[in-house]
């Protein structure tokens, strides 16, 4: 009898002691995610263009900080604030740095097609966010299943299957970014073998994609693709990059850009000249005239100064941003008003619409859901 005694004081010694520990880890657990959301909203508050993920656990009797980030100064932030909350805790502390922590020096890609899809996760399956093009940089941040994780030079974060770019370590970055480099200005062409268009294509090629230049003839000119691959493009099809970057803002230039890509295919996430969604139309149009906007329509609408709208379309001029949504609190679309009531979208496709009700092209939707208008200066 008191063996069985001493075996169940035993049992509930154990119980209230296993009681107590989870109780105290329940109570660190939430301190350390309040800190953690503290330091994300700070640091990497949009997931579309930063990282933060923290995870606190209890393994083999002590605490453990799980994670990724790709802001130094905010995983250093961090682990003061563990530090200075929980004195009398040791923490292993294991949030990765990205891309330093994993990466082994390989931190920069370059597409090689005339575009490359980046999707919401490491599968062919999963959507399409973003599209880059051949030749833009890309910063990769880890590599898992076959898929680079990436960030591109609008700062838009995606997967992108690591044979479809060519990748290197920093100075291959350095080599590729120091090299005299071509924009391909037409909307699109071929690269062909030879300096003759009977001669076999090596690709296809779009507005916005960068070659590194080998020899500029008066006529045709051979270019260096990210891959080592080399062809012939006609030299008026070509503009320096540098010279492509410095463009000036001419409002005239950006609405014939646009209407030169009237027709063509919306497709969710893309933003290439061959298809495109509202945000990667308008993206496409300004990147051509050397400006570049953000990804997103919802991004796009900080860009830039407000445009009253009061007595729409009254003190709007061509070339404005105009973001709509059937939602008060939130942006949905995006499209460039041309003047005279008449604005160019990507809905469906690229497309001119109205807000004349007059005209047989009136979009009676979109005229009661605009929510702002914004006018890019560079």
């Amino acid at each position: 009898m008191l063996r069985r005694r001493n075996l169940n004081l035993l049992l509930f010694l154990l119980i209230t002691f296993g009681q107590i520990i989870l109780a105290d880890t329940t109570d660190v657990f939430n301190r350390v995610n309040e800190l953690s959301q503290s330091i994300k909203k700070q640091y990497c508050p949009d997931k579309r263009t930063s990282l933060w993920t923290v995870k606190p656990q209890w393994i083999d009797n002590r605490y453990v900080l799980n994670g990724e980030t790709d802001n130094k100064t905010a995983r250093s932030e961090f682990y003061q604030q563990i530090d200075v909350a929980f004195q009398d805790l040791e923490f292993e502390k294991n949030v990765l740095l990205l891309p330093d922590d994993v990466m082994n020096g390989i931190i920069f890609a370059l597409p090689k097609n005339s575009t490359a899809i980046l999707r919401s996760k490491p599968s062919v399956t999963a959507e399409m966010v973003n599209q880059s093009l051949r030749g833009l940089p890309l910063d990769i941040l880890k590599h898992e299943h076959g898929f680079y994780f990436v960030r591109t030079d609008d700062g838009y974060l995606g997967w992108v299957s690591s044979d479809r770019v060519h990748e290197g370590d920093k100075t291959f970055k350095e080599d590729w970014l120091s090299a005299p480099q071509l924009v391909y200005i037409d909307l699109e062409g071929v690269v062909y073998a030879k300096a003759s268009q009977k001669s076999q294509p090596v690709s296809d090629v779009v507005m916005g994609n960068r070659f590194r230049l080998i020899d500029q003839k008066r006529n045709w000119t051979k270019v260096g693709y990210p891959d080592g691959r080399a062809g012939y493009i006609p030299s008026k099809s070509l503009e320096n990059l540098e010279d492509y970057l410095k463009r000036p803002l001419d409002v005239n230039q950006v609405i014939k850009t646009a209407k030169s890509l009237n027709g063509r295919p919306y497709m969710w996430g893309a933003a290439s000249p061959k298809q495109m969604d509202c945000s990667g139309f308008t993206q496409t149009v300004f990147r051509q005239n050397g400006y570049l906007l953000q990804r997103d329509a919802s991004m796009q609408v900080f860009e830039g100064v407000s445009v009253d709208t009061t007595n729409f379309p009254e003190k709007l001029k061509p070339g404005d941003l105009i973001f709509f949504s059937p939602y008060p609190d939130r942006i949905t679309h995006v499209g460039l008003y041309m003047g005279e009531n008449e604005f160019i979208h990507s809905s469906g496709r690229v497309r001119i619409d109205s807000f004349n009700p007059d005209d047989p092209h009136y979009n009676n939707y979109r005229r009661h859901s605009i929510r702002a208008v914004r006018r890019i200066r560079k």
